[in-house]
């Protein structure tokens, strides 16, 4: 009882205007979700740019790589957008603090949740729970799997199989100024070189130095959905289009890479 006390002091409780919780970090406050929602920025900023009702049509399973477990909203919005097609999701999802989901898993149960959000998010609740007692793959939804990686992923992610390549990417650890490691360039060419083709990788971040390192990988990078009071994100592939900056941040991108 004390360690769930703990924990649940730690990881603090807010709730989002579509009604939908997200988690405040301890220590530097940062939400793990925006203010606008949870399930709404899971939605809009992660599962549609990425395109995966698209893929699942394809039948055949869609491979996701998610950095920045967190609460699992991500996931949710994944799974449904995947086996409302009819599709199989195959995620590897990493987390740094095992805490979040833990606290996630005990803050967000069925009674918290409206039913709409709480039928998204209990294949998840469920996967999660599973995956922290044990290692591998465990079940996610009725078609789907999910393998979580605990620690930091720039010691995890290498030891994923080299073959391994994936349809999205969903880049959501915390900000470039509280996570830096993670949106370092040389982190980012280990996750572009395990993007399939066809692939599209969606982050909240709209930082030049985070659009010039992927850039810098290879990748076409380009303006990502705006949701709720952020203007905009960044969305990057190996070889799709995803549509031009503004003049302004197209100059200020080149510059940048010049250097």
């Amino acid at each position: 009882m004390q360690r769930r006390r703990s924990r649940m002091e730690s990881w603090k409780p807010r709730l989002t205007a579509d009604g939908s919780p997200t988690l405040v970090h301890p220590v530097h406050g940062q939400a793990c979700h925006s203010d606008s929602g949870a399930w709404l920025e899971a939605c809009r900023r992660y599962a549609e740019p990425c395109r995966l009702s698209e893929r699942a049509r394809e039948r055949r399973p869609v491979r996701l790589l998610d950095i920045g477990t967190g609460l699992g909203w991500n996931l949710a919005a994944a799974l449904e957008a995947v086996e409302r097609e009819g599709g199989e999701l195959d995620v590897e999802t990493y987390e740094r603090d095992s805490n979040v989901i833990r606290t996630a898993i005990e803050v967000l149960g069925p009674e918290l949740l409206e039913v709409p959000h709480e039928a998204c998010y209990a294949p998840v609740r469920r996967a999660l729970e599973n995956a922290l007692q044990r290692s591998g793959p465990v079940e996610l939804g009725e078609r789907s799997r999910l393998h979580l990686h605990l620690g930091d992923a720039r010691g995890t992610l290498p030891s994923v199989r080299t073959d391994l390549r994936f349809d999205a990417v969903f880049l959501d650890p915390f900000s470039p100024q509280v996570e830096p490691e993670l949106w370092s360039p040389d982190f980012l060419a280990h996750i572009a070189a395990r993007m399939a083709p066809g692939s599209w990788l969606s982050t909240y971040s709209a930082s030049l130095a985070v659009r010039a390192a992927l850039a810098s990988t290879g990748l076409r990078v380009g303006p990502g959905p705006a949701v709720g009071r952020k203007a905009q994100g960044t969305l990057a592939s190996p070889d799709r289009d995803p549509g031009p900056f503004d003049a302004r941040t197209t100059r200020k991108l080149a510059r940048r890479l010049l250097r």
